[in-house]
C-alpha cells in the first residue's frame, strides 16, 4: 500500500467542502499526514458567439476580494491546525478543476479529498461538476465526499 504524506483538499467555503475537509482531517489523523487546502477563484466571463469577454473588475475591488478569500483560507487553516494536523494553503485563480489537478502535481499530493454537491439535471448541465472533472483528469487518487444533507 502507498504511503500518503500529503492530502490536497480543495475548498469553496460551502458546507459541502467543509464536510469534505473534516473527512480529510480525520483521514490525515489516521494516516499521520499533512493537509494542503486550495481555494480556486475565477472571475466571471461571458461567452459571445464572436469571443469570450472578461468582465472588467476595478483593481481595488479585486484586491479586497482576494484579501477576503485569503482571510477565509487562513481562518480554515487556523481552525484545523489545532487538531494536531499540519495544514497549509494556496489561493489560486483559474478554472477550478484545472487548478486542482495542477496543484496536486505541483505539491506532489498523494490524494485529493473534495466535496461534491451532487447536482443533477439542469444545474449539473449549466454548472458542471468540478469533482467529476477532477476525477477524470487527476493522476492521483481522488476521494469524493458527498454532501451530508
Amino acid at each position: 500500500m502507498s504511503t500518503f504524506k500529503l492530502i490536497l483538499c480543495p475548498v469553496d467555503f460551502s458546507d459541502t467542502s467543509t464536510h469534505a475537509l473534516e473527512t480529510a482531517i480525520e483521514l490525515a489523523k489516521q494516516l499521520n499526514t499533512k493537509i494542503h487546502l486550495l481555494h480556486v477563484y475565477q472571475y466571471p466571463a461571458f461567452s459571445m458567439p464572436e469571443a469570450d469577454l472578461a468582465t472588467p473588475i476595478d483593481i481595488s475591488i479585486q484586491d479586497d476580494y482576494i484579501k477576503r478569500l485569503r482571510k477565509q483560507l487562513d481562518d480554515l487553516c487556523s481552525k484545523y491546525s489545532d487538531s494536531g494536523i499540519a495544514v497549509d494553503s494556496t489561493l489560486a485563480e483559474g478554472v477550478p478543476y484545472v487548478e486542482i489537478v495542477q496543484a496536486a502535481k505541483d505539491i506532489n499530493a498523494d490524494l485529493i479529498v473534495l466535496g461534491t454537491h451532487g447536482r443533477t439535471g439542469l444545474s449539473h448541465m449549466l454548472l458542471g461538476s468540478v469533482a467529476e472533472r477532477v476525477v477524470r483528469s487527476s493522476v492521483v487518487p481522488v476521494l469524493s465526499v458527498p454532501d451530508k444533507s
